[in-house]
């Protein structure tokens, strides 16, 4: 197996677990419907459409995603008072709370995952992570 592949093969695999280990810590959400409520805090009120874009998936999707959160008391949905065919999305006291606590327990998985490492190989992941967000934004 070439360095490419054992490559592709481990980071694939971290990806996996990665995401298992956070999904394993949602409390009855699930990963899409956490993200949804995370950008909610950060950014305020949104659009379907908005989320959809921030998300990376449709509106439709974004609509069943959100049934659940609303029904919860998690976010709600507020009609727009100069267009009433404009319905936003906002988070919830409920809500906030469940997200602040969700935030600190995913950084303390996150934090895991690198426990051990020495100091001068986070530095190393840092440069490599900084690298790859520059290749991202091309």
């Amino acid at each position: 197996m070439s360095d490419y592949e054992t490559f592709l093969q481990l980071f694939y695999y971290m990806l996996k677990r990665m995401k298992k280990e956070w999904s394993n810590n949602l409390k009855g959400i699930n990963h899409t419907q956490y993200l949804i409520l995370k950008y909610l805090n950060q950014l305020g009120p949104q659009k379907a459409v908005q989320l959809a874009e921030l998300t990376q998936m449709t509106p439709g999707a974004i609509t069943g995603a959100t049934d659940r959160i609303v029904a919860e008391g998690y976010a709600e949905r507020k009609g727009d008072k100069e267009d009433r065919r404009v319905v936003y999305l906002e988070i919830t006291e409920q809500g906030k709370t469940l997200v602040e606590s969700l935030a600190k327990e995913q950084n303390e998985v996150t934090m895991k995952f690198f426990q051990g490492l020495p100091g001068e190989d986070m530095q190393h992941l840092v440069r490599i992570y900084h690298k790859i967000m520059d290749n991202l934004e091309q």
